[in-house]
């Protein structure tokens, strides 16, 4: 009997123990974001749905990240700027880097100094997941919003891994999961623990981890040119609907940590990329950016579209990328240089006159822009 009792005492301060800490992660989120104390706290609170699926929810905030009035993530809108709109996905909406340095930010503010006055407002229409499909759906409500004179196209290749996910979520309204009661102290734990094992250890992990997913899925050794045609379509799709709406697209190929030399790609930072997509084997990483991106140069020049060579300007460096391809604060600001000078020649065509907004907008203009004014800095 005094052993159980001995036994009981110890379950029960464990239990005690962790529900501090849980409480005490609360009040932490509580008192720090504004996050309730009880019910669901993710980054899906921002969100809500409708016919066409996910869109934010106005004013909303998870942690660092607010929505504005309109549930797009930046400050309320200003009618009297001239706007610039930017779609894509969570490289830019922005994960890693400090609250009001994702690239759209940075782009707003380069625009600015370089003409010395409150212009231009770019208007960061991107969400995590977001893929070309789902951004021609929204895009006649934005252009109706927003009536903005460019729309810079930032389209993420990872969408077009798994064609069957790409299929279901665009079929409209998409529910996540329920994931029910969650240990907020969880992710804390799990942060400290990432931060104490030694990335050869982190990386035989992931591997593991890796190993029993693909046994799901027909691991694929490289995309089929069915994705990589998927991907130049909806991104053409998407191009055809701005100037529909008098808005002037701008495509900017996809930049990345891995680069384009197989032969000298960090290994353990594409086991960490192919942790998210299981079904295609590490060599198809590389690949699959160098095909997707040479079918956005290719419809550049058949559609006469102008074209940001990002991924040729951004070197593949630890300064610039946080993990595969979302930007630190400095790859986010490499970014947005990298696109003012892309933009430039446009804008000095287009009216700054907000009365003029969306009625004249240059066409058939064809920009390949290889270079920028950085470039010799971050000389590869």
């Amino acid at each position: 009997m005094r052993h159980a009792v001995r036994i009981g005492r110890i379950v029960l301060s464990v239990l005690l123990f962790g529900a501090t800490l849980e409480l005490l992660a609360r009040f932490d989120d509580h008192m720090t974001y504004g996050a309730p104390m009880t019910g669901r706290y993710d980054n899906e609170i921002m969100y809500t749905r409708d016919a066409l699926g996910r869109r934010g929810k106005p004013h909303a905030r998870f942690r660092k990240w607010t929505l504005n009035e309109v549930g797009f993530r930046g400050p309320a809108l200003q009618s009297n700027r001239t706007s610039i709109v930017c779609f894509g996905a969570s490289e830019t909406f922005g994960l890693y880097e400090s609250e009001g340095h994702e690239y759209p930010r940075e782009l707003e503010r380069e625009l600015n100094a370089r003409v010395g006055a409150n212009r231009y407002q770019v208007v960061n229409a991107a969400y995590p997941g977001q893929s070309a499909a789902t951004a021609t759906m929204r895009l006649p409500e934005i252009a109706g919003l927003v009536h903005p004179r460019l729309a810079v196209i930032y389209a993420t290749p990872a969408d077009y891994i798994w064609l069957p996910y790409l299929e279901y979520s665009r079929g409209g309204v998409v529910e996540p999961e329920d994931p029910g009661f969650e240990l907020r102290v969880w992710e804390r734990v799990r942060t400290l623990l990432k931060s104490l094992l030694p990335a050869p250890v982190q990386t035989r992990l992931r591997e593991r981890e890796i190993a029993a997913e693909a046994a799901e899925f027909p691991v694929m050794q490289k995309l089929p040119e069915e994705n990589i045609r998927r991907y130049r379509d909806d991104v053409a799709l998407l191009a055809a609907a701005a100037r529909q709406h008098g808005v002037e697209p701008v495509i900017v190929t996809h930049a990345n940590a891995l680069g384009t030399n197989p032969e000298k790609v960090d290994r353990a930072l594409l086991v960490s990329w192919r942790k998210f997509y299981p079904m295609l084997a590490e060599g198809g990483f590389v690949d699959m950016e160098l095909r997707m991106n040479e079918a956005l140069r290719q419809l550049a020049t058949e559609q006469h579209i102008t074209v940001i060579d990002a991924a040729r300007i951004i070197p593949p460096d630890q300064r610039y990328f946080a993990d595969f391809v979302h930007f630190t604060d400095a790859g986010a600001a490499l970014m947005a240089s990298t696109v003012a000078s892309g933009l430039e020649p446009l804008l000095r065509q287009a009216p700054t006159d907000s009365s003029s907004l969306g009625t004249n907008t240059p066409s058939g203009r064809t920009s390949s822009l290889t270079q920028s004014p950085h470039q010799e800095l971050v000389a590869r």
